[in-house]
């Protein structure tokens, strides 16, 4: 069988378990990480910056056979990211919203302390992540904590950032904790063209970066602003503010409407920001302003 570039490593890696060990060898160690294995091969090159040409030889150049056990060892167990020294690992639990009972977190310390974790540390994606994990501890691990991964990784919609909005925060202008933990569970997860970043914020503030994510709200006195098309990253891009003042009942209509149209529209790793360079504005918000429109009339009726 002759692998191609628009294959995905999960089907390379099912028709020949010893393509793992090649694939390894060019610096993909994160061939047990259930997000990274729907990517295809020439995505894979790209977000390891390899030439796509010559890892397609290389799988197609490994005769047929089972996976080594060392090759086992060092795939990337499910749920667990490979750090910095290529041996121990990170998970990070999902906590919607960045709200946090002592329950978990004394659940997060038991199990960072039974299993010699290096350090917890509290990401600025409102995680707690536990690093300096063993491969075959994380598999324990997860099972002792009985909590859902965080999504940090792949081509998907990361955890959504939200801020204390009015329910704690003095400047607070609107409801953020319940949106957020709504909106958290409608998306996290989903798959998209490229990774997808979400922030809810209750004031103009922004402290959940809503200006600098792919999605954001920002509240205001009169309702919601809506921003699209921010990222950070190599080439930082300032999001647009596509609807002002939205009401709380056209919050998730309009996000299903832009992410839908960002499916549509997006090609393979192309975050919202550069699809919005590539197309214009206009399109995207005459489409999520009908929508607002029809919310509003649904919640008149």
């Amino acid at each position: 069988m002759r692998f191609t570039l628009d294959m995905k490593l999960k089907d390379i890696m099912s028709a020949n378990p010893k393509t793992v060990e090649a694939m390894q060898e060019l610096g993909l160690h994160c061939l047990g990480c259930a997000f990274s294995v729907n990517e295809t091969l020439a995505n894979a090159a790209q977000m390891h910056h390899l030439d796509p040409n010559l890892l397609l030889e290389k799988v197609n150049s490994v005769e047929q056979g089972e996976m080594s056990a060392e090759a086992a060892a060092k795939a990337q167990p499910p749920g667990g990211i490979l750090q910095m020294d290529k041996k121990t690992y990170s998970i990070a639990p999902h906590i919607p919203a960045g709200v946090v009972t002592p329950e978990i977190l004394r659940k997060i310390a038991d199990v960072s302390e039974k299993y010699h974790a290096q350090a917890i540390k509290v990401t600025s994606a409102q995680r707690i992540a536990i690093v300096g994990l063993k491969p075959e501890d994380v598999p324990k691990i997860w099972e002792e904590l009985g909590m859902d991964p965080g999504h940090a990784v792949g081509l998907c919609v990361r955890s959504v950032k939200v801020c204390p909005g009015d329910t704690f925060c003095k400047r607070g202008l609107q409801e953020t904790l319940s949106l957020g933990m709504e909106i958290d569970k409608r998306y996290h997860g989903m798959q998209l063209p490229s990774k997808f970043k979400i922030g809810v914020a209750g004031c103009p503030n922004k402290c959940a970066d809503s200006a600098s994510v792919d999605l954001g709200l920002m509240g205001t006195s009169k309702g919601y602003h809506l921003y699209v098309g921010g990222n950070g990253g190599v080439k930082p891009r300032q999001g647009n503010i596509l609807l002002e003042n939205l009401q709380k009942e056209q919050i998730i209509p309009v996000m299903d409407a832009v992410i839908s149209y960002y499916k549509e529209n997006a090609k393979p790793q192309e975050r919202l920001g550069r699809l919005i360079d590539r197309i214009g504005l206009e399109g995207l918000r005459e489409f999520a302003d009908q929508v607002k429109s029809g919310a509003s009339q649904e919640a008149d009726a």
